[in-house]
């Protein structure tokens, strides 16, 4: 079997007959085009310069945009104006692009927030709790019959999940779970959970 030769031409040609069918960004090229994206990377130098030479901006096709340190500090400034949350649990879910560059840049999204000129701690959802404020607001999670799995409560008590994991269950979700007297196996099915 022949291995097919590309050149610049056919690199263009084959980019812009999936332009507005297909994603462009390099990530979808690699998956499901890796010949064409490593002739592009060997011919351009980029992929991201095969894109440009086709007459488009990659900026506006990357899936991941750069994010130099000003352009963290204006983007959470901006969401700041907007009113929109700040938290980290609402930065990763609803801006996970800025939250990771946050991460990259800064070291962690607290000190990008102070770089911002914004307190961290004013708007921190991970709030430094007391054990007993721990245990009873996992138990009122229990008594209104919320899956306290751990899957569960990464997804939506984090803080809860992190401050029972640290102060009462010595590392484990399921400890913590015990230490406030449920005993719930949550690694079961729903209809086969049992309290023992």
């Amino acid at each position: 079997m022949f291995k097919k030769i590309w050149h610049a031409e056919m690199i263009e040609h084959h980019i812009l007959q999936r332009k507005d069918k297909e994603p462009l960004n390099s990530y979808y090229y690699a998956t499901n085009y890796p010949d064409v994206y490593a002739a592009a990377e060997r011919i351009f130098g980029s992929w991201g310069e095969a894109i440009e030479s086709c007459g488009l901006d990659y900026s506006k096709i990357r899936k991941y945009k750069s994010w130099t340190r000003q352009a963290v500090i204006d983007e959470i400034r901006r969401l700041g104006k907007e009113e929109e949350p700040l938290h980290s649990q609402h930065a990763q879910n609803e801006h996970k692009s800025l939250y990771m560059a946050a991460i990259k840049r800064f070291g962690n999204w607290g000190r990008a927030l102070q770089s911002s000129g914004i307190k961290y701690k004013d708007i921190r959802l991970r709030r430094s709790m007391t054990t007993d404020e721990i245990k009873k607001e996992i138990l009122d999670l229990f008594k209104k019959n919320e899956n306290l799995s751990y899957t569960n409560m990464r997804r939506n008590y984090q803080y809860l999940l992190a401050a029972g994991m640290k102060k009462i269950g010595n590392g484990s979700w399921a400890r913590a779970r015990r230490e406030c007297g449920i005993l719930t196996n949550y690694r079961l099915a729903p209809e086969r959970r049992d309290e023992n």
